[in-house]
């Protein structure tokens, strides 16, 4: 009526002879991967060895090589010395030596002593190497072309490095933009903008980088900053409303409003209201206040808290009193920095809300420079100075807030107990 089947029992009475053969296989196994793995760390042992070794003797022959020729060196980047010539003839690893000496220094120096420099690299055919490395199949070898070019500070060598900037490797063309950005040629403002971009599933170049190159052009890049900032990637506007901070661009804060008040992206707006309290225009202070409201991102809050603080208008003050009690604790460190920043008025509300228990005590005041030694004395006596650098330039007042810390934490009693805020 129906098929039974026997599963085998691993419990079989009857011993086969795997069974005795089995351990010693295991064993055997076993103990060969046991050499295998000593022997693996062994040789790992051996190349972390050697490769030490070898880093120290490449150092100390290039000090080697560099000691003789430092003095020199040294005078031609001080601008003493206009003749290159008693560097005498240098091997080709002496010159690989050199040049790397050279572009360290050249990133120190300016004017005719960076020509010199310049000149030493011509003389040994660097740039010229460097014109050909931009081909190369090496993005190793492409990045430090890039970096070469951009030390000559020869403006002819932009459209090279711009061409760069769609080079397939990201390191390469975060390079080419840092040397459009030591060459300072404006004209390629755009491009370096474009270069955040992600294309055709290529990242773009890091944002800091991009800015860091822009700031170092100068004010020229004051109508390229302007388009950037309707530019529908939020990479390139971040770094456009970033860069409007820098001094000169004032007029472009009608545009950096309209993005702070409207720009779906938190990155921009936050970047937009630091430049905001940077361009110091007290018009925009209601703006500000608004965006401390809880619904905002807190990135968002906390750049326009730091903007209250850097426009320095006593109508900042009573916005930024708002949000000492917020449930978010780096909020209210900023704001309570930013108080302490806006003179006797700002001081007073921070060491009252203090004394009210609205503020906690564990909050850090980091920024007490503008402070009077009355009130930082007050706000020590409250527990509330914590800020990098009172330890050494008031030790007494670190002193005072410690023990005042130590003894509200000690003593329930005295903690102060949390109040709601004033509609």
């Amino acid at each position: 009526r129906g098929i039974h089947t026997v599963l085998p029992s691993y419990d079989d009475p009857s011993p086969s002879l795997l069974d005795d053969v089995a351990p010693e296989i295991a064993s055997g196994v076993l103990t060969a991967s046991l050499w295998v793995l000593i022997a693996a760390i062994g040789v790992l042992v051996v190349v972390m060895i050697w490769a030490h070794v070898a880093r120290v003797s490449r150092s100390r022959r290039i000090a080697r090589v560099l000691e003789p020729l430092r003095p020199r060196l040294l005078a031609l980047a001080a601008d003493e010395e206009s003749d290159d010539e008693s560097l005498g003839k240098l091997g080709r690893y002496r010159e690989r030596v050199v040049d790397r000496a050279v572009l360290d220094l050249l990133g120190k120096v300016r004017g005719g002593a960076a020509t010199a420099l310049v000149d030493i690299l011509d003389r040994h055919g660097t740039v010229e190497s460097a014109l050909r490395g931009v081909h190369s199949w090496s993005a190793t070898t492409r990045a430090r072309s890039a970096q070469v070019l951009g030390a000559t500070r020869r403006t002819e060598y932009s459209p090279v490095l711009a061409g760069m900037i769609s080079d397939r490797d990201r390191a390469v063309r975060s390079t080419a933009v840092r040397a459009l950005g030591v060459l300072g040629d404006a004209t390629y403002a755009d491009a370096v903008l474009r270069a955040v971009r992600e294309v055709k599933g290529l990242s773009g170049v890091p944002a800091y980088v991009a800015a860091d190159a822009l700031l170092a052009m100068g004010d020229d890049v004051r109508e390229a900053v302007r388009r950037g900032l309707d530019d529908p990637d939020p990479g390139v506007r971040y770094v456009a409303a970033t860069v409007a901070s820098r001094g000169g661009m004032a007029s472009l804060l009608p545009r950096v409003l309209q993005i702070f008040r409207t720009d779906r992206d938190e990155r921009v707006r936050a970047a937009a209201a630091r430049t905001l309290g940077v361009i110091g225009d007290a018009r925009v202070i209601d703006d500000l206040g608004r965006a401390l409201a809880p619904r905002e991102p807190a990135a968002v809050r906390l750049a326009a808290a730091t903007a209250l603080g850097e426009i320095g208008a006593p109508a900042g003050v009573p916005l930024l009193r708002s949000v000492l009690a917020a449930g978010d604790r780096r909020l209210a460190e900023v704001a309570a920095g930013a108080l302490a920043s806006l003179g006797r008025t700002g001081r007073e509300v921070l060491v009252e809300t203090l004394r009210q228990g609205v503020l906690p005590p564990e909050i850090s005041v980091r920024d007490t420079a503008a402070t009077s030694p009355a009130d930082l004395a007050a706000l020590a006596s409250l527990g509330a100075v914590t800020a990098l650098g009172i330890r050494d330039r008031r030790p007494d007042l670190y002193e005072m807030a410690a023990t005042a810390r130590r003894a509200t934490e000690n003593d329930p009693e005295r903690a102060p107990q949390q109040e709601d805020p004033a509609p």
